[in-house]
């Protein structure tokens, strides 16, 4: 029988899974290794019993493992990402503006004192769980594929609910009024304010350059607006893939409407599209992510508990000029 803790440490099980419910073919010694699982994960579903809890074992092994790994570029690009101890307390500090003024004096004379902002940016913790529940039918029947569907599609809702909490504080943090944010009186980007957007991120971008970010709808609209300078070369390419990866020196990254959150809200504020000109604070993960398991004869169910998964959000605003959006009208 497999040591379900010593294979996850020397084996990506999330590429496993992703490979398995995707139908790429396995190397035999993945066959092997998704035969031994399958095996023991049916048995359970016929027994009723997980002694062991060998599922919310693999479960929790491999989320934690893919969660505290696997990149993702758009959160990488606005904040410094980390990971404390479930126990540890939490302050982001982030390298000031320079407020430093250099006054004219006479010679001998003194100068008005001037500082830097070196405050500590507190944390918006978000706190995230999944409650599901496995038919034992539907382990018996198909054993492996089932532990590997609820494994990849827990991850993917814990990642995305994460990437819509940022949006949405980023979101409601700019207000109108405010530089970074930019009215459109229409239900698309216009020339007028896709300018006025990368003109703000250029203007305060890093050495890492600006991205703009938006429902596909919207991204590609902006990737269309100034076709008077689109050579060979690009007009192929916005043939070939129906947008183009930049306007006016800021990349381009688009989201698709069809992806949504297990409730149905958008992974990103619709009738908006946001401008990321560098480092907004700091995204830090809290602990690891626990799974418990209880078996219900009675329902002929394992009811499966993902908790833990904690979140803190930190910026202030002064960092939060390196983000700005286009809203458009309702």
């Amino acid at each position: 029988m497999i040591d379900i803790a010593e294979v996850v440490k020397d084996v990506d099980m999330m590429e496993l899974a992703s490979k398995t419910i995707d139908g790429v073919a396995l190397t035999d010694e993945e066959k092997e290794l998704t035969a031994e699982l399958d095996a023991q994960f049916k048995e359970i579903g016929k027994t009723g019993h997980d002694k062991d809890h060998l599922i919310s074992q693999f479960v929790m092994k491999t989320i934690n493992e893919e969660i505290n790994n696997a990149p993702d570029e758009i959160l990488d690009r606005m904040f410094d990402r980390d990971t404390i101890g479930e126990q540890d307390d939490f302050e982001a500090y982030v390298t000031p503006k320079n407020t430093l003024v250099a006054h004219e004096v006479a010679a001998g004379g003194n100068a008005e004192r001037s500082f830097l902002d070196i405050s500590a940016l507190k944390p918006v913790w978000k706190r995230r769980q999944i409650e599901t529940d496995l038919q034992f039918k539907e382990l018996a029947r198909n054993g492996w594929k089932t532990v590997a569907l609820l494994t990849q599609y827990a991850e993917d809702a814990f990642r995305n609910y994460m990437f819509e909490d940022v949006l949405s504080v980023i979101d409601n943090a700019i207000v109108s009024g405010a530089d970074n944010y930019i009215a459109e009186s229409t239900a698309a980007p216009t020339q007028a304010t896709a300018d006025a957007l990368a003109l703000y991120l250029l203007d305060n971008a890093d050495s890492d350059g600006a991205v703009m970010i938006g429902l596909n709808k919207y991204i590609r609209a902006i990737s269309k607006l100034q076709p008077q300078f689109f050579n060979g070369d690009m007009k192929a390419e916005l043939h070939r893939s129906g947008f183009l990866g930049m306007y006016d020196g800021c990349d381009l990254y688009g989201i698709s409407g069809a992806k949504k959150l297990g409730n149905g809200d958008l992974l990103i504020p619709d009738k908006r599209v946001f401008g990321i000109a560098g480092k907004v604070g700091s995204l830090t993960r809290k602990g690891d992510i626990n799974v418990y398991q209880v078996e219900n004869p009675n329902t002929e169910q394992i009811h499966l508990l993902f908790k833990d998964y904690v979140y803190g959000i930190a910026y202030n605003s002064e960092t939060l000029k390196k983000v700005a959006k286009i809203v458009m009208a309702q």
